[in-house]
C-alpha cells in the first residue's frame, strides 16, 4: 500500500490494520445521527475527536471519518491546528465556522446567532 497516499487521506483507498478505529467510527456516527437504535437514537449530533502522536494516521482516519459522516447526511466541519494556532486558538474555531457562514444568508445567520435560539444545527450548504 502506497503510505503517501494513506497519510493524505486519498478517498477510495483503504486503511490497513484499521478494523478497530473504522469501528469505533462507525459506532460513534450511528450513535451521533441516531441509526444506532440505542439510547442515542434521536440523533442530537455531537463530536468525533482523534488523538495520537505523529505518524499515528489520524490525517487519513479523519478523512475517512468525513467521507463517512458526509454519506450519513452529516455537516461535517474540519479545521487544522497548527503552532500558529497554539496562541490564537479562536484561529481554528474561525476555520470550523467561517464556511457555514459564508455559504449563509443574512437570515440564516440571525436565526444561529440569536438569543434564545434552540436549534444549533447549521443550515444546509
Amino acid at each position: 500500500m502506497n503510505q503517501g497516499a494513506e497519510s493524505r487521506g486519498r478517498p477510495g483507498r483503504s486503511l490497513m490494520d484499521r478494523d478497530i478505529e473504522l469501528g469505533a467510527v462507525d459506532a460513534a456516527l450511528s450513535e451521533l445521527t441516531g441509526t444506532g437504535g440505542g439510547p442515542g437514537a434521536h440523533g442530537t449530533g455531537g463530536l468525533i475527536a482523534f488523538a495520537a502522536p505523529a505518524g499515528g494516521g489520524k490525517t487519513a482516519l479523519l478523512a475517512e471519518l468525513r467521507r463517512r459522516a458526509a454519506a450519513r447526511g452529516c455537516t461535517v466541519l474540519s479545521a487544522r491546528g497548527g503552532e500558529q494556532e497554539r496562541g490564537v486558538a479562536l484561529h481554528v474555531v474561525r476555520q470550523l465556522v467561517q464556511p457555514v457562514l459564508a455559504a449563509s444568508g443574512e437570515a440564516d445567520r440571525r436565526r444561529m446567532w440569536a438569543p434564545g435560539t434552540t436549534s444549533s444545527r447549521p443550515p444546509s450548504a
